[in-house]
């Protein structure tokens, strides 16, 4: 738990300097408002690695502040600029998003807190799932319409993946050059060739034993967090720091693979209408707004968009190693990339390691397992034992090409 610290007057802070240091990170937590709600623990990702760090969290109607064990504030967000991303009603938690810190994410599953929350009023009302009780007179109609709400909820769970395959190419394709161009603005593009072409020969190997029809493009953008993903029309983008960390070849062969399942089922298209609905899509694409992904309310709302479901994460991890499979290729790379991912989260400071927050376990963390149903990922231990496969197949890049492809953003 933080340690107790006494918090002063809002009087002594001025409107413009509480302004001027929202969303930033404080040495101390002299320099926050009091909180109005009591102080209670919820799990905070930085956005840059895959753990979840428990802190203490506090709220003001003006503010939402959260403390590492440490002392350290690392999140100050103006309570009128938070999102709640979840759905809160249906599930366990709620995720918290700040447009001033964009990745980091907050994930509270105390319901007093929620509740808390909730009652600062503005976005935050969403932050808990209770609802007024409904009068017994009332029972009847209200029956009536969670039937009506239930079945239009199934549509919009389903239709997506009716619809998604049959979007018009060339809007998909639009729509995914805005979502890159949003996301990917303030990158520096990784484009030496002999790298370039080397990644994309890999791509269209597997393409070419997948039922997807079209060309699927490949782009490298300077950025040390271990990442790539698929959006709609074929494209990926690979961020330089899953190569950089990448034992070889194979592993990287092995994320490739995944996120081309993810073209092949159209899990970013299916993604983009469940979460902004057919008609905002479609306005998009054809002109109706404007073509800039900001109407969808930013890259960091794209990004939440583009998260796939277990189920999705699953059926891209299959679809990566029947491709694999199909071309002859080595297709142990999935895994043993999944056991980095692993082994980045048992990374901890000294005194603290293999031990999950709180609970003193000795079981190692895993933080798609920590954050449970928030996450929309399988636990990785589980990816790690489903995606096993020998060391056997053909390289998927040769010598050459590897060390071309380690070039690339030189």
């Amino acid at each position: 738990m933080a340690r107790s610290t006494r918090w002063p007057s809002p009087r002594r802070l001025g409107r413009g300097q509480r302004s001027a240091k929202a969303c930033s990170t404080c040495s101390t937590p002299e320099s926050c408002e009091p909180a109005m709600t009591a102080p209670m623990t919820a799990r905070f990702y930085d956005g840059l690695h895959p753990v979840a760090h428990i802190v203490t969290v506090k709220a003001t109607p003006a503010e939402l502040a959260a403390t590492m064990p440490d002392g350290r504030v690392v999140v100050r967000w103006p309570t009128a600029e938070i999102e709640v991303v979840s759905d809160a009603e249906h599930e366990p938690h709620a995720l918290l998003v700040c447009a001033r810190q964009p990745g980091t994410r907050l994930a509270i599953e105390d319901e007093a807190l929620r509740q808390s929350l909730a009652e600062l009023g503005g976005n935050l009302a969403r932050a808990t799932g209770r609802r007024p009780r409904i009068a017994p007179a009332l029972g009847g109609v209200a029956a009536a319409l969670a039937i009506t709400v239930g079945v239009m909820a199934f549509a919009a769970e389903k239709l997506p993946n009716v619809v998604a395959p049959f979007v018009p190419y060339v809007w998909q394709r639009s729509l995914g050059d805005s979502v890159v161009t949003a996301m990917t603005s303030d990158m520096r593009k990784c484009t030496r060739p002999e790298g370039q072409q080397a990644l994309q020969a890999l791509i269209d190997r597997l393409q070419d034993a997948s039922s997807y029809r079209r060309r699927i493009d490949v782009s490298v953008v300077q950025n040390p967090i271990v990442n790539a993903f698929a959006v709609p029309g074929g494209r990926l983008i690979v961020f330089s720091g899953l190569i950089d960390k990448a034992s070889g070849p194979a592993e990287v062969a092995g994320v490739i693979a995944h996120e081309v399942g993810h073209v092949v089922h159209h899990h970013s298209m299916k993604g983009l209408l469940r979460a902004y609905g057919f008609d905002m899509v479609l306005k998009l694409v054809t002109g109706g707004y404007s073509s800039d992904v900001a109407t969808l309310g930013g890259a960091g709302g794209v990004l939440l968009a583009l998260r796939h479901s277990r189920d999705a994460e699953r059926e891209a991890d299959q679809t990566a190693l029947e491709l694999m499979d199909k071309v002859g290729m080595r297709a142990d790379g999935l895994s043993t990339f999944f056991g980095k991912l692993l082994e980045m989260q048992n990374k901890q400071a000294p005194g603290d390691k293999g031990k999950a927050p709180g609970n003193g376990s000795t079981k190692p963390r895993d933080a798609a397992e920590e954050a449970g149903i928030l996450s929309t990922h399988p636990p990785t231990r589980e990816r790690l034992e489903a995606t096993k496969r020998p060391a056997t197949g053909a390289p998927a890049l040769s010598a050459q090409e590897w060390q071309a492809l380690r070039a690339i953003c030189r």
